[in-house]
């Protein structure tokens, strides 16, 4: 089963937090994990960007606002 929820993308964060307290870590192997978590929170950031992009567009297309009808929602935030 794919790892692909928010929830799971804070659990990996917050792993890697865990790496890198790890005092028993060389220079050498810190210097890796903290170029990991860059990468890490790098992707995290363009994981969130899309989920509030597809947060805004459930608002749109939930008819609160009355604009939109909902039965022409993209495929995308159906589920």
């Amino acid at each position: 089963m794919p790892n692909n929820t928010l929830n799971d993308l804070n659990n990996f964060l917050f792993g890697q937090l865990e790496r890198l307290d790890n005092p028993e870590m060389t220079q050498e192997e810190l210097e890796a994990e903290i170029k990991r978590s860059e990468a890490m929170t790098d992707i995290a950031e363009q994981v969130i960007k899309n989920a509030n992009t597809v947060l805004a567009a459930e608002k749109m297309y939930s008819g609160k606002d009355g604009w939109v009808d909902p039965k022409r929602r993209p495929k995308m935030i159906e589920g």
